[in-house]
């Protein structure tokens, strides 16, 4: 399939050695959360935090007074008061969880590595060139997830997926299937992603299933031919979500690929395509345009589930193009936090256009939404402060059992169906701790003296919600559930068996 791609370029006065940080960074905020805080082993001194690890002291400096579950850690990093570098902090987490948990586990120190590698590659090859708000947040965030102990690890090495990065600001060509109608299956208008009889192929995921010996079977006999290039595409913040779309008009495309990124495979199960245009369906009248819906999808329906799923495409609808991503806001090396701007005046639209149609959608309706800064657009007004937020992404958004659920066929209700103690853990992990506690320490970097009437405002807001008991317990300190990232990654549990820890809530009165 005749397909290419922009090859990156260095640009000048690039720093790899910022990924040391960033690295180190992120092993010692998820052991700290996970192991080390839990375990009163963390003490914060002035400027300093000093972690014990066994008959070993690891020593970090705090740029800053913290007031939330997320503080600000940076180098140099001490053992015992010599400085030491990110991959000695690996050894030293590994070395912890292994007498923590009693388990060892081979692969972790060689996932730190990836990610080091694959954030070093980023940032040699990254380009910045100009790009609409929407693209240039997606394809701004460098460093990844701050509480993952490996952020950046893919699948592969560089050479296999810098063209197709959204972090070095890549685009390329999609490649275009034909298929006998019988073949060709799905759900929903997929007009603005292909005409009748194609379907979209992600030239990297085309690759990784070359061989398959009945996609080439398939090849062989005409049963599926390629159709030549299709439209330009660029990747966002997920990787395999592209933002793309023949004829100028952009739409956002959710392709399987079948490489490990951070925790996952990222691949469109079965259930996720079907469910899609049925959760769509159910959302729409709820959220309108404040919910990216999904309302199609398209598949090859060869003799193997893994084609069926590999090949399947998912239609997101488009955004507006001046919205920005949660994530870019949040994080400091992006840089999209709006200068000038009150924090608290800024905190109050933003929690208000956030946490309140995603816990009226629990409270009400036993809708589970996965609010973290990916999956959170946010769109400002002239002055700077936040207007609307828009959620997309519904791989995993789940229902409680109730009346929405029995809408659903049988196949779809099964994968999308959480009990209430689950789901409400998903909701207050993903929009309390990933999401409005980085945007808070965010706006706390800038002026540190706000980060506790930051909490105190959200608390106030949050009381406006009619009375629940999860609000109860959350206003009144009760702790917040945070995902285990380094835990899971450690004993190498699959993501959906993810345990949450508890995190010190600041709301509480």
């Amino acid at each position: 399939m005749p397909l290419t791609a922009t090859a990156p370029t260095a640009p000048t006065g690039t720093n790899p050695a910022d990924a040391d940080e960033a690295t180190a960074t992120a092993l010692l905020n998820c052991l700290v959360r996970e192991v080390s805080g839990p375990a009163g082993r963390a003490t914060a001194d002035g400027d300093r935090l000093t972690v014990r690890l066994g008959r070993t002291t690891l020593t970090a400096r705090l740029p800053r007074p913290s007031h939330g579950p997320s503080p600000r850690l940076a180098g140099p990093f001490l053992r015992d008061g010599e400085e030491i570098g990110w991959y000695e902090v690996a050894e030293l987490v590994a070395a912890e969880l292994r007498e923590w948990t009693g388990v060892a586990n081979p692969e972790f120190l060689g996932q730190v590595v990836s990610s080091h590698q694959a954030m070093t590659a980023i940032l040699r090859a990254r380009e910045t060139a100009p790009a609409s708000p929407l693209l240039a947040s997606e394809q701004s965030l460098i460093a990844g997830h701050r509480f993952h102990p490996s952020p950046k690890a893919r699948q592969g090495t560089p050479a296999t997926w810098l063209r197709y990065a959204p972090e070095t600001g890549a685009r390329f060509r999609l490649g275009l299937l034909a298929a006998d109608p019988g073949l060709l299956c799905g759900e929903g208008d997929f007009g603005p992603l292909a005409a009748e009889g194609l379907l979209p192929v992600h030239p990297w995921q085309w690759r990784l299933l070359s061989g398959n010996p009945v996609l080439r079977r398939a090849l062989a006999t005409g049963l599926v031919r390629e159709a030549g290039p299709g439209p330009e595409a660029a990747p966002t913040s997920s990787v395999r979500t592209l933002l793309t779309g023949p004829g100028g008009a952009q739409v956002f495309a959710k392709f399987s690929l079948d490489v490990r990124i951070t925790n996952c495979v990222r691949k469109n199960a079965w259930y996720e395509l079907a469910s899609a245009p049925a959760l769509t369906r159910l959302l729409k009248p709820l959220l309108g345009a404040d919910l990216l819906g999904e309302p199609a999808y398209r598949t090859v329906a060869l003799a193997d589930r893994n084609l069926y799923e590999g090949l399947g495409v998912i239609l997101r609808e488009a955004a507006p193009s001046d919205a920005v991503v949660a994530a870019a806001l949040a994080d400091p090396w992006a840089g999209f936090l709006p200068e000038g701007v009150d924090p608290l005046e800024y905190w109050e639209a933003y929690a208000r256009a956030v946490a309140l149609p995603a816990l009226r959608l629990f409270f009400d309706h036993g809708v589970v939404l996965e609010p973290h800064l990916q999956n959170v657009l946010i769109l400002h007004d002239a002055s700077g402060i936040p207007s609307r937020a828009v959620f997309r992404d519904l791989e995993g958004t789940k229902l409680l059992p109730g009346p929405a659920l029995r809408e659903l066929e049988p196949a779809v209700r099964e994968s999308v169906t959480y009990d209430e103690e689950r789901g409400w853990k998903r909701v207050a992990y993903c929009l309390f701790v990933n999401h409005l506690a980085e945007i808070a320490a965010a706006l706390a970097d800038r002026d540190p003296s706000c980060e506790r009437e930051l909490w105190d405002r959200l608390r106030t807001i949050l009381g406006e919600l009619p009375a629940h008991r999860r609000l109860t317990e959350l206003l009144k300190g009760s702790p917040l559930p945070g995902k285990a990232n380094l835990l899971t990654r450690w004993t190498r549990s699959p993501d959906r068996a993810a345990r949450y820890v508890p995190v010190p809530n600041p709301m509480g009165a």
